[in-house]
Order: C-alpha cells, then sequence, then structure tokens
C-alpha cells in the first residue's frame, strides 16, 4: 500500500524531470536579488575587516587597544569568508 495523496494524480516521468529544475517557491527570481545583496555586503565586510587588519598591524603602534582592534578585525574576516563559503554552498544546493 502506498501512501500518496488519493486526491493527486500520478506524475508521468517526462513531467517529473520538468518539476525537478522548478524552483520550489515561486520563479526564484524573488530571492535572487536578496542573495545578490546579502553577499555583497558580507564580502565588502570581509574585505574591509582583512584591509583594517593589515593596516592596524603595519601603522598601528603597540598599545592594547590596537591589538584589540586587530583582533577584531581578525575574528571579523574570518567569519566574514565563512559566511563566503556557507551562501556559496547554499546556492550549489
Amino acid at each position: 500500500m502506498t501512501n500518496q495523496d488519493p486526491r493527486r494524480e500520478p506524475v508521468s516521468p517526462p513531467e517529473l524531470e520538468q518539476q525537478k529544475d522548478r524552483p520550489v517557491s515561486g520563479d526564484g527570481a524573488d530571492r535572487m536579488p536578496h542573495f545578490k545583496l546579502i553577499f555583497s555586503t558580507v564580502a565588502a565586510l570581509t574585505v574591509l575587516a582583512m584591509i583594517l587588519n593589515v593596516l592596524l598591524a603595519a601603522l598601528g603602534s603597540e598599545s592594547e587597544q590596537v591589538r584589540a582592534a586587530a583582533e577584531a578585525c581578525s575574528t571579523t574576516y574570518k567569519m566574514g569568508f565563512g559566511a563566503i563559503v556557507g551562501l556559496i554552498g547554499s546556492r550549489v544546493t
């Protein structure tokens, strides 16, 4: 015995193949601008944090505040790289 809904008509293989290509929610175009905006923002913040980290290391003094700021920038760009990998991975699936 199958667990299919009796109101649902059986799907033929060509129709099933066409359904695989369709995004789950609508046509998918509504999510693309959001993804691009989020990806651009994360990439920009990651690059900014990396540049600030390099500048603080090269030009900063040896004070405790500079070390704390450099550590914060280092943590930020590491998390940014992780977010970029996660965003790219979510687009592949």
